[in-house]
């Protein structure tokens, strides 16, 4: 991730999770709650309003969150990365010795040929970030396979859609407990709980603020139904 030239993650070793290192939170969240950051998160409101509404509606997940998880994330798709994404992996396992690290690279290769196949094309014209993630929301590709969801109703999953990724990360967040914790979630979401839930939650507080909405009090999803 990267937020205005400040990177914030190192290389993950397994799905959600970062190294830990030093990073200025109250300096990432300085800039985030800025003027003209908060237009743009404004902006995309607007723009994304009937993804973002309906993703609330679902999840059970408020909007400011979704939009301050993918301010934080990619700021909004434009920095989601250049990188041959199955390059980053076969990299990782010739690399690693490691088993843990090893079936991390091994399973996301294996979910990008998956996810390849069904979108179709070459899977070395998949570009990502340096660790991998794709699109918006920066998602591994294991993370497509088990938390993608279809937000605009095509029937696939399309991490570089923006209503895609809106509805992926409000899925992945509840399936992390949300509902229960939603520091919890973000940390799940980013790989440890400093500092960036607190960032996500000041962007959407913000958000509120220029908008003029309550934070919203919204219920958890409906169970599915048993399959017959």
């Amino acid at each position: 991730r990267n937020v205005t030239g400040v990177q914030t993650c190192a290389l993950p070793i397994s799905p959600r999770v970062v190294q830990p290192r030093d990073v200025d939170w109250d300096k990432i969240i300085a800039t985030l709650v800025a003027p003209a950051s908060v237009r743009n998160g404004v902006e995309f409101l607007g723009k994304y309003e009937v993804a973002l509404d309906s993703a609330e509606r679902k999840y059970g997940v408020d909007r400011e969150s979704i939009v301050g998880l993918l301010r934080m994330e990619s700021n909004f798709g434009r920095i989601s990365g250049n990188y041959v994404v199955f390059n980053v992996f076969y990299t990782l396992l010739v690399q690693r010795e490691e088993a843990r690290r090893w079936k991390f690279a091994a399973d996301n290769l294996a979910a990008l040929a998956a996810f390849c196949q069904r979108r179709g094309g070459d899977c070395f014209d998949v570009k990502g970030s340096y660790g991998g993630a794709l699109g918006a929301a920066q998602f591994l590709p294991f993370s497509v396979l088990q938390w993608g969801a279809d937000g605009n109703g095509d029937g696939q999953v399309n991490p570089y859609q923006m209503e895609d990724a809106i509805h992926s990360a409000a899925n992945f967040l509840v399936a992390h407990g949300w509902h229960e914790d939603s520091t919890a979630s973000l940390g799940k979401y980013y790989g440890q709980t400093i500092g960036y839930p607190r960032a996500v939650e000041s962007y959407a507080e913000a958000l509120r603020a220029a908008t003029g909405r309550e934070k919203p009090v919204l219920a958890p999803p409906a169970p599915a139904e048993p399959q017959p």
